[in-house]
């Protein structure tokens, strides 16, 4: 019996909340807020600048696979191999005529710009992009064997 009154709080106070809305303005005598809390207040709707949606967010940069490929003496197949053997990368395969590369979680850990030059690098090697009308890789992680991207001729695309 001892739930009446606990049911009859809660019904009250349900009928009380459908009175008055909800609103930013100055509460019920100005109790909770002073009065001169809401006159001088400067509100900041974005706390961080806006960045650029990531494909075009280098579109600047000057950078060319060449410019790792001149690095070595073996040219790309060399920088590539050593993507191989640092985590980057993990594999290639094909899965219904679609390439994937396989990732590993050295990946992750580089920026979004070097993550476009590394994949850049390797499509430049292999034409992969270049070789049909819709050229294009999946990206999968190493770990999962999940889909996280793709790459095309526009560049990276991570999910």
């Amino acid at each position: 019996m001892q739930l009446r009154p606990l049911f009859a709080f809660a019904l009250i106070c349900t009928a009380l909340a459908g009175i008055s809305p909800a609103s930013a303005a100055p509460k019920f005598l100005g109790l909770e807020w002073w009065p001169s809390h809401w006159e001088q207040t400067t509100f900041k709707p974005y706390l961080e600048k806006p960045v650029y949606p990531q494909n075009s967010q280098w579109e600047g940069k000057t950078w060319q696979p060449a410019d790792w490929n001149a690095q070595r003496q073996g040219g790309a197949s060399e920088v590539i191999q050593g993507f191989y053997n640092v985590g980057i990368f993990k594999r290639q395969y094909t899965d219904d005529d679609v390439p994937v590369l396989e990732v590993g979680s050295r990946f992750y850990e580089l920026s979004g710009y070097d993550k476009r030059r590394v994949l850049r690098l390797l499509d430049e090697e292999y034409k992969i992009t270049s070789s049909h009308e819709n050229g294009m890789f999946t990206l999968t992680d190493g770990r999962t064997g999940k889909p996280i991207g793709l790459y095309t001729a526009n560049g990276l695309q991570l999910q």
